[in-house]
């Protein structure tokens, strides 16, 4: 189960190099409490992106419970994504849940209010930037 959430996070870090090349800085931090760090290139006094992945691959319940156990921020992601392992390569949509609303999930949720493509996805990161 690790293999694959590696994996998904390697994919990620290369669909953000990818989608916004010279824009945004993905990254896994050395010690830190998420998987992934997501910056403004050149603009690192400002608050960066959170996200934790996980896999909606097999138990897709038991890493919804895993997901809750989170403290939510308002700068902190929760990203579910597939791993197609002949294509290798994370599947076209994504779920990107605010952390604040992680709590009110279940295995069984509709997350149809949190999904997007890639493109959308890394468009959210830049736009969630600008903001802050």
């Amino acid at each position: 189960m690790e293999n694959i959430k590696e994996k998904i996070e390697d994919k990620i870090i290369d669909l953000i190099a990818l989608g916004a090349p010279g824009r945004l800085v993905a990254f896994k931090p050395e010690k830190f409490f998420v998987d992934l760090v997501v910056e403004k290139k050149g603009d690192y006094k400002k608050m960066p992106i959170f996200l934790n992945v996980y896999s909606k691959e097999q138990d897709f319940e038991a890493e919804v419970k895993q997901a809750k156990n989170i403290n939510p921020a308002e700068n902190f992601y929760v990203v579910f994504a597939d791993f197609d392992f002949i294509k290798q390569n994370i599947g076209d949509n994504i779920f990107v849940v605010p952390s604040v609303s992680v709590s009110e999930l279940s295995g069984k949720a509709d997350f149809s209010k949190f999904s997007m493509n890639k493109k959308e996805f890394v468009s959210f990161l830049i736009d969630s930037l600008n903001k802050k």
